[in-house]
């Protein structure tokens, strides 16, 4: 199974949004009681997935991560089913189907209750081995709370449709795939070595703007999320297709390996070098109130044309573009219209500049932030 540490690093806001929930129910199961899980994983054709590993991760609760600090997330849930899990898989139970698709999880009470005795979120994921030239197989996932000592998850089944593809061009990329059943929305994932480097909204046919992918090498998924009714929770499912290989076709943005500046921050970041893999992280400041992080700017290095400007991994929500000749005098430019994690922000017209900054609301903070992109 191709999976590499990187695959942790996504922030805080992006694991309780995955989720579904932010952990604040109590949890109504006894410390000192035997939890069992049970439940059931098929094919896509209904046969069995038999002998086949599954994990069960704990997601730490707002609680512990005051004291963990924020690399806390698995990018599409598979990394807690290598070998070598990181360490965000907290405890860490390793199952596999019997030869009829059955699986079952022992605990004890005081491992489903978090920080204050809140019912702790659960995540239990599948993945099938590649074949041919996938560069990983189809996956399946699922998010809940326990809060009953006998549980019984959802059958869960996977999703292998029988081709994903993408193709590209300097502007566009085209992607295809057969659509699940009964599913009508899907997310594009793109990923350089399990680090997601941009996803959104799609549909089979669908055309991206290829500067979302730059010229990465790395991994196409496809996903479709659904939930079910369960006794005191709600299932969360996640079914992502096999990955692809692709490599972008718009070239690199005009602003690789220009300096980065952000606030509070007396070097420069790693925001513009095209790794994806370096998140913002907050500087240590002698003022605990320091200002940190509220806005990050590219020095292009002389007056050159801005045109779309591109947020990757964005943890604080709205974002606003400036632009300026000398870093201080700023004009404002545009706002993402959304508050994704990735996010496109295209200038009302382009205009000239040296210096671009994105600008983060009142009391957000750029923490996590992965890479900033500016294109003409």
């Amino acid at each position: 199974m191709h999976i590499t540490r990187p695959a942790a690093r996504l922030v805080v806001a992006a694991l309780l949004v995955s989720t579904g929930t932010a952990g604040c129910a109590q949890s109504k199961v006894p410390t000192d009681a035997k939890v069992t899980l049970t439940g059931k994983v098929a094919r896509q054709d209904g046969s069995p997935a038999g002998n086949l590993r599954l994990a069960l991760t704990r997601i730490p609760d707002l609680g512990e991560l005051a004291f963990q600090g924020i690399p806390v997330a698995a990018t599409l849930g598979t990394a807690c089913l290598a070998d070598d899990p990181p360490p965000l898989c907290k405890l860490l139970q390793r199952t596999e189907t019997d030869a009829g698709g059955t699986y079952t999880v022992h605990m004890n009470g005081s491992d489903v209750r978090g920080t204050f005795n809140t019912a702790t979120n659960f995540d239990l994921t599948a993945q099938l081995p590649r074949t041919g030239s996938q560069v990983d197989g189809p996956s399946v996932r699922a998010s809940f709370e326990i809060q009953r000592p006998d549980l019984t998850v959802p059958p869960l089944r996977f999703w292998e449709p029988d081709h994903v593809t993408a193709k590209g061009d300097a502007k566009n990329v085209a992607l295809d795939w057969a659509p699940f059943k009964n599913m009508n929305e899907y997310t594009a994932h793109f990923a350089v070595n399990g680090q997601e480097i941009w996803s959104g909204p799609a549909e089979p046919s669908a055309t991206m703007d290829a500067r979302e992918f730059e010229d990465a090498n790395g991994v196409v998924h496809i996903s479709a999320a659904a939930s079910a009714p369960g006794p005191d929770t709600t299932f969360q499912l996640w079914y992502t297709s096999q990955g692809i290989g692709f490599r972008g076709t718009a070239g690199a943005p005009e602003s690789r390996g220009k300096p980065c500046v952000a606030e509070g921050r007396p070097a420069s970041c790693a925001l513009t070098d095209g790794s994806f893999d370096h998140p913002l992280a907050d500087p240590s400041c002698a003022d605990a109130q320091c200002a940190a992080n509220g806005w990050v700017y590219v020095d292009l290095g002389k007056p050159e044309p801005v045109g779309t400007v591109f947020a990757r991994a964005n943890p604080a929500g709205a974002l606003t573009v400036d632009t300026s000749d000398d870093a201080v005098s700023w004009t404002t430019r545009a706002a993402a219209e959304g508050s994704d994690r990735f996010v496109k922000i295209g200038l009302p017209s382009t205009v000239t500049a040296r210096y671009v900054r994105v600008r983060a609301a009142a009391g957000s903070r750029l923490t996590g932030l992965t890479q900033v992109s500016v294109w003409p």
